[in-house]
């Protein structure tokens, strides 16, 4: 629909132009005209992001002054094709298409009029009138009217003046106008910017203290559920994006959670929770490419995304301005915890404002991000998936959360590794019939032996309850072999009244799985098996 709106407004533009082409009669260009073209592409040129009708008109006035021939519409079109500006020729073609029907039929309706100030005046207000149109500033038009006026008593005192034309103040006062003008737009739009950045700071202001009665609030929810839905819907409104998602990473199972919505119908957030995509599927909007403060936008078209895991919301917008919302634009606010790792995402979609996002705009949604992990944190639903204990208290080694990270950037910087996973046997048994701190001792004694028998660049970690998980950096498989053999015969000959053995399964990267999830669940099968052929060995699959 917006193509066919755009092709459209090109296909009227240029018919329009070739019309006046055709049945306006233009002088063939002398001198004096190739001197005016050449002049307008300094001007066009110089003017760069300032360039409007009334600069052109300055150019045309003076070229009525100094010549009688009919190329001055010519003029404008043809220094905007030959200047020397950032824009590109699109936009240069564009404005030109604009610019030449706009003098054409003012000088057209001009043409006939016997009074040469008359025509002017004339030819002068509906230029102005085009120019309002076309910008709707309606701020500067008092300046604009008097920089009308007197480029036209300048013009008429020239035209009275005749023999004064070729003069050097003469020659040179149109520039001097010109610059004036010129000096005036920078000046404004200085102005401009600085209350933009004030509104900014003004509505950043206003949004924190929105965050803040949103915090006092959310707070005061009786379910985790509610809480985390009213946040989405505060996002929404805080920012104007009409859809917002709550994700967070699950690395237990290894899939993505979606848990709360604003904005979507009930049976797309059903489509999205039942077809969760893996965590390693957000690792790839994760690129320094992207990244804008602590966040990342990925336009439309950098990344193919599977169907299944997105939500396209929007069809139509004006695509045309280099700064709008596309369809598939997607911008991602990770939920940082205090360590730094990314436990959960928001995401959101369809502007109000149909623009994509400013640095402003995200940091204002970090802040909300942040309360999203307060959240988190405290409710017992998913406090065990987002919040990463470290170390595992009973035996100071590395947390299962805690490890389960360290392998994801192990896997993610493509390094060969092996994941070995340790089970006691018969820890149930030996808990009931000598009692659970017998049972406590002998996990004691089995992590003190992992702790020291591992190379210095590997990590022994707390699995589960009987469970014990390695890390091997840097390894062959028949070196991690030989290094989990050597630790199975340790834990035979730790001494206590209980004799004590472990099974283990191993899994090797990349030869057992693409990510880390694939090589960890390789490994629990053989641990199974290893079980399963009678404990107190270890298996590769």
């Amino acid at each position: 629909m917006n193509n066919l709106k755009k092709s459209t407004q090109w296909t009227l533009l240029i018919l329009l132009n070739a019309v006046i082409l055709f049945f306006f009669r233009f002088n063939f260009p002398n001198l004096t005209d190739i001197i005016f073209v050449v002049y307008a592409a300094i001007a066009f040129t110089v003017a760069e992001n300032h360039l409007d009708l009334m600069i052109s008109l300055s150019i045309v006035l003076a070229h009525a002054v100094y010549t009688e021939t009919t190329f001055s519409p010519l003029i404008v079109p043809l220094g905007i094709l030959l200047s020397v500006r950032r824009s590109s020729l699109i936009n240069k073609v564009q404005t030109a298409l604009i610019y030449f029907p706009i003098f054409s039929i003012s000088v057209l309706i001009t043409y006939r009029l016997q009074n040469e100030y008359l025509r002017m005046s004339i030819l002068t207000a509906l230029v102005l009138i085009s120019q309002i149109f076309l910008d709707k500033k309606l701020s500067i038009i008092t300046e604009r009217m008097l920089y009308s006026i007197t480029l036209i008593i300048v013009s008429s005192v020239l035209e009275i003046a005749g023999n004064l034309q070729t003069t050097v103040p003469a020659i040179a006062i149109y520039p001097a106008l010109f610059l004036i003008y010129l000096r005036f737009l920078q000046i404004h739009s200085t102005m401009d910017q600085q209350k933009i950045e004030h509104q900014k700071l003004s509505n950043f202001r206003s949004k924190l203290a929105t965050i803040i009665n949103l915090t006092m609030s959310v707070n005061q929810k009786s379910t985790i559920e509610q809480s985390l839905f009213e946040l989405a819907s505060a996002i929404s409104h805080i920012t104007g994006y009409r859809y917002v998602l709550i994700n967070i990473l699950n690395r237990e199972t290894g899939f993505i959670m979606r848990i709360a919505h604003y904005g979507l119908n009930q049976k797309e957030f059903d489509r999205l929770k039942s077809n969760p995509p893996t965590v390693e599927y957000i690792s790839k909007f994760m690129q320094q490419r992207f990244k804008v403060s602590n966040s990342y936008f990925i336009p439309e078209g950098a990344l193919d995304l599977p169907a299944e895991y997105v939500a396209v919301l929007i069809d139509s917008n004006e695509f045309e301005k280099p700064d709008a919302w596309r369809p598939q634009d997607m911008l991602i606010i990770p939920i940082y915890n205090p360590h730094g790792e990314i436990v959960g995402y928001i995401s959101v979609d369809a502007p109000e404002h149909g623009r994509r996002p400013s640095v402003e705009d995200i940091q204002v949604m970090e802040l909300i991000a942040n309360q999203a992990y307060r959240l988190l944190e405290r409710s017992e639903v998913y406090q065990n998936i987002v919040v990463r204990r470290s170390y595992d208290p009973h035996t100071l080694l590395l947390s299962h959360s805690a490890f389960l990270g360290l392998l994801e950037t192990e896997a993610k910087n493509g390094e060969n590794f092996a994941v070995a996973i340790l089970d006691i046997d018969d820890l149930t048994k030996i808990n009931i019939q000598h009692g659970h701190e017998t049972g406590d001792r002998i996990i004691e004694k089995i992590a003190d032996v992992l702790r020291m028998r591992v190379r210095k660049s590997d990590f022994v970690a707390r699995y589960g309850g009987e469970e014990f998980a390695i890390l091997l950096r840097n390894v062959s498989k028949s070196k991690s072999l030989e290094i989990i053999d050597r630790i199975l015969d340790e834990i035979r000959h730790i001494e206590d009244a209980i004799k004590v053995t472990v099974s283990a399964g191993i899994g090797i990267f990349p030869e057992h799985g693409n990510n880390y999830l694939e090589v960890i669940n390789h490994a629990l099968k053989a641990l199974e098996v290893a079980k399963k052929s009678g404990k107190d060995r270890f298996m590769v699959l």
